[in-house]
């Protein structure tokens, strides 16, 4: 399994002209081949860092996924928005549980 998560910080006000995009760019991905697990959040202390999570089956279906007619029109959404980008994928091989 891939993990996907990060941040984008993002200018002022920018998550909530956003939540249509975001909420049509989450439905999307969730109905994907391969998608385990897709969501965005914001955080709490900062209500301008949007959080993502997202789990896929393999590296297959992430590359597709970045290939995918929805994902170009969320980067035409967020063009102009993010003021700072941290996302990284890896894979979930060598996670353990906690607690």
């Amino acid at each position: 399994m891939i993990i996907v998560t990060g941040h984008a910080k993002m200018k002022p006000g920018a998550l909530a002209a956003l939540r249509p995009a975001m909420e049509a760019m989450i439905l999307a991905s969730r109905a994907e081949e391969g998608c385990l697990g897709y969501s965005y959040g914001v955080d709490t202390l900062d209500e301008d860092r949007m959080l993502v999570l997202e789990y896929w089956r393999d590296m297959a279906a992430l590359e597709a996924h970045f290939a995918a007619p929805h994902m170009a029109d969320w980067r035409a959404a967020l063009a102009g928005h993010v003021v700072e980008l941290d996302v990284k994928a890896g894979d979930a091989s060598t996670m353990k549980p906690l607690g």
